[in-house]
């Protein structure tokens, strides 16, 4: 981090003279780097900031989505300015508002922050994104065409970051194609919802972070992607089907628990494979990067397989 380019930069956005004095990294993340920078005259603000085209995700996207949730009401940190062209800092960039929550473990939720966090996905997946202003990069045509749309992107940004084709995800993405249930409405999904992704504090979520992958599309995929992903670690899975009964009222089939967990490994398998295209071309030289796109790749498709091998009822 170059604080004396952040300094100058903040000072023109913000139109008085801007002293950093401290800056500490808040985030482990893998596409984005996350910076707290307290101020000798503000409150502290973070820097979120992408590290050489890692998931093939974009922040100008983002950008748009958390300020559009914000003026709307939705808990999520205030966005202030956005860098796009990486002259600053080496890499895009956006700047938002510091939210403070729990200081504990990342992914450590009990019962009552795990409800609220529920609710507040729900709250997402029933936002007015029309009447809101919410501007994506894709939009389907029809509901129907979303899951469509979605599968196509994620083979578009493996197969851009991969010399040859990819046989088990070319045919994980067929399988997907043919099995994809109908979607009557379109919904604003998360894309990488559940623990990690929300800032909480006193049993209440105060902010929902990480909106790189959000689109338009079904909200199974979110409910899916937490409980078999994100949300493993911190409950049981038992524990997180009765927390979706009972506050969000959902209940999905074993066949589209199947589908959605299968499509989440299909994007994540896809995703992961940016991370190697970085480290090869030298963006992003993190040891990380070379696990994500090898062994963790190697991870998610082995299970891609077993979950893809047989046509579901």
């Amino acid at each position: 981090m170059d604080d004396a380019a952040l300094e100058q930069f903040l000072a023109a956005r913000r139109g008085v003279a801007t002293r950093i004095i401290g800056v500490r990294r808040i985030s482990v993340g893998h596409s984005r780097a996350m910076y707290r920078v307290d101020l000798a005259d503000g409150a502290p603000l973070v820097v979120r900031m992408e590290q050489g085209g890692v998931f093939g995700t974009s922040s100008a996207e983002e950008f748009r989505i958390m300020g559009a949730l914000h003026d709307a009401g939705f808990p999520v940190a205030r966005v202030r300015w956005f860098e796009p062209t990486g002259t600053v800092l080496g890499q895009p960039f956006f700047v938002m508002d510091f939210v403070a929550g729990a200081e504990q473990a990342e992914r450590d939720v009990d019962a009552e922050t795990a409800s609220h966090f529920i609710s507040t996905l729900v709250e997402l997946h029933r936002f007015d994104w029309q009447r809101h202003g919410l501007v994506f990069d894709l939009v389907p045509a029809t509901a129907s065409e979303a899951t469509h749309a979605q599968i196509e992107r994620w083979a578009g940004v493996y197969r851009s970051a991969s010399p040859e084709p990819i046989a088990l995800l070319e045919e994980a993405a067929a399988w997907l194609h043919r099995h994809a249930p109908p979607l009557e409405h379109l919904a604003v999904v998360h894309g990488d919802a559940g623990p990690g992704n929300f800032v909480h504090d006193a049993g209440r979520v105060v902010a929902v972070t990480d909106f790189e992958f959000c689109h338009l599309g079904d909200p199974a995929e979110d409910w899916a992607y937490c409980l078999t992903m994100r949300g493993s670690r911190t409950m049981s899975r038992d524990a997180w089907l009765e927390l979706f009964r009972s506050v969000a009222d959902v209940e999905l089939s074993s066949r589209d628990w199947t589908y959605w967990e299968a499509f989440n490994l299909f994007k994540g398998a896809c995703a992961n494979r940016t991370c190697l295209s970085v480290f090869e071309q030298g963006l992003n030289r993190a040891p990380n990067m070379a696990i994500i796109g090898t062994s963790l790749h190697q991870v998610f498709l082995r299970r891609l397989v077993e979950l893809t091998a047989v046509d579901p009822a």
